[in-house]
């Protein structure tokens, strides 16, 4: 029987967790510019969260377990900054750096899969 990636896992596990996050605060915002904004960083996540799941069966590697850490970080940062959600510039940094470490990972993910269809 297959099993999910565990690296993979933590990945999702993080995106839907900072989803979660995003909801919650868009649901506390009356600014409407700044719930546009926090929509537009959901969906963007949401996309990595689909593209993610396409991928959860993917034999384990180490170069994808050790790119974990750096999601991880990134994702604490995202944390801290969706609390001072307030300081739009920062908010979008911390997103933008979070997704840029996510993409590495999901790309990482995409070659070793198209390279594993081929063997």
């Amino acid at each position: 029987m297959a099993t999910q990636n565990p690296a993979l896992v933590t990945i999702y596990n993080s995106l839907c967790e900072q989803q979660n996050a995003l909801s919650a605060a868009i649901q506390q915002t009356t600014n409407p510019n700044l719930a546009a904004t926090i929509s537009t960083e959901t969906q963007e996540i949401a996309h990595r969260i689909i593209l993610v799941q396409n991928l959860m069966f993917l034999a384990n590697s180490d170069q994808l377990s050790d790119m974990v850490n750096n999601i991880q970080t990134a994702s604490k940062n995202l944390t801290t900054a969706i609390g001072q959600i307030g300081q739009v510039a920062g908010f979008l940094n911390s997103v933008s750096a979070y997704l840029t470490v996510v993409d590495q990972a999901i790309d990482l993910a995409k070659n070793l899969a198209a390279a594993a269809a081929k063997v």
